[in-house]
């Protein structure tokens, strides 16, 4: 297969599934400790987490959660906030400047804060409380802290079966990334030129629909999109779809599947240009059918690398080049 090392990616997803036991440890502390809210904060990549598990966690938790952009949550502050919330963060490189002044501000106020980074010796690491480190990523980091605190709360039961299964999600997404490749390939070459793309998304689908294409397509290859949430494409962006604009959509396996079976009804009838990407068509082996639904944005996650590696080729644009980000003052 084009471009893949099976032997690094499985190396990556076995070491970021490693953080558990530090994420009990942090999150059985502060649970035992109590607090009076949850604060998850972020910016860019950490927001779309936020946005993929805000759905879920409104569904099961009685939990109080609050999601909030980091630099917003600085400027404008949150009343509900206070030293008796939990605060979640996470910073791979360790020094991204909005999350870092969230948590200076979140050190001032008294809050404790579980953080993940990949750098041991970042500002992040050193403002957080817990920090847990992990130099494979956080792939798994949100799966770990949120799911063990519903456990905790009597609001996830499933918790170590669930983790027990995704043991095996490695070598399972391995098999997803060998069966997308093929429709990856032949999508990167055909639209690789289009002037904007539309991505459209719903539930915990939709984070992960919102950071392709803005952290990855319009990061890394400078390429026009739009993610829309499929619960509004019916409220504005349809009238802009014709024959020849390039619509995307990202179905998962939760509850709000019929919203994007809604999209995909309708947009074939005026639009030649659609492509669907579902994670129901892959099979999921050790994945019991009842958490199918929680991992599909990381099985979509498994489908996009594919697609991404195809881009490169295509565009003759490697990812790793930047025109302003971390390059210029702003």
């Amino acid at each position: 297969m084009f471009n893949f090392d099976e032997k690094a990616f499985l190396e990556r997803h076995k070491g970021a599934l490693k953080i558990r036991n530090d994420v009990e440890k942090a999150v059985d502390a502060e649970y035992k400790r109590g607090f009076k809210n949850v604060f998850l904060i972020g910016v860019g990549g950490s927001t779309t987490s936020h946005m993929e598990w805000e759905p879920f966690l409104k569904a099961h938790s009685t939990i109080d959660f609050r999601m909030e952009r980091a630099a917003e949550f600085v400027l404008c502050g949150n009343k509900r906030f206070s030293k008796d919330s939990l605060v979640f963060l996470s910073s791979v490189t360790g020094d991204t400047p909005e999350v870092i002044n969230a948590a200076e501000y979140v050190r001032k106020q008294g809050a404790k804060i579980i953080a993940f980074t990949a750098k041991e010796d970042g500002p992040m690491a050193k403002l957080a409380d817990y920090p847990i480190i992990n130099t494979h990523g956080n792939t798994y980091f949100w799966h770990a802290v949120l799911l063990r605190l519903l456990h905790l709360n009597n609001e996830f039961p499933e918790y170590d079966k669930f983790f027990k299964e995704l043991d095996g999600l490695p070598e399972t997404l391995v098999d997803v990334q060998k069966a997308a490749d093929e429709k990856a390939r032949d999508f990167a070459k055909k639209y690789c030129d289009e002037p904007i793309h539309y991505f459209i998304g719903a539930g915990n689908m939709w984070g992960w629909t919102f950071c392709y294409a803005m952290c990855i397509l319009e990061e890394m290859f400078w390429m026009r999109t739009k993610s829309v949430h499929a619960s509004d494409f019916f409220h504005g962006t349809l009238e802009i779809i014709d024959r020849d604009t390039s619509v995307v959509l990202f179905k998962g396996e939760d509850e709000s599947r019929p919203l994007a079976d809604r999209v995909e009804n309708f947009v074939p009838r005026i639009c030649a240009k659609f492509t669907v990407f579902d994670t129901k068509d892959y099979a999921l082996k050790g994945i019991s059918p009842e958490f199918r639904g929680y991992i599909s944005p990381l099985v979509m996650e498994s489908v996009c690398e594919r697609i991404t590696v195809h881009l490169e080729d295509a565009l003759k644009h490697p990812k790793q080049i930047r025109r302003y980000y971390r390059r210029l003052d702003y």
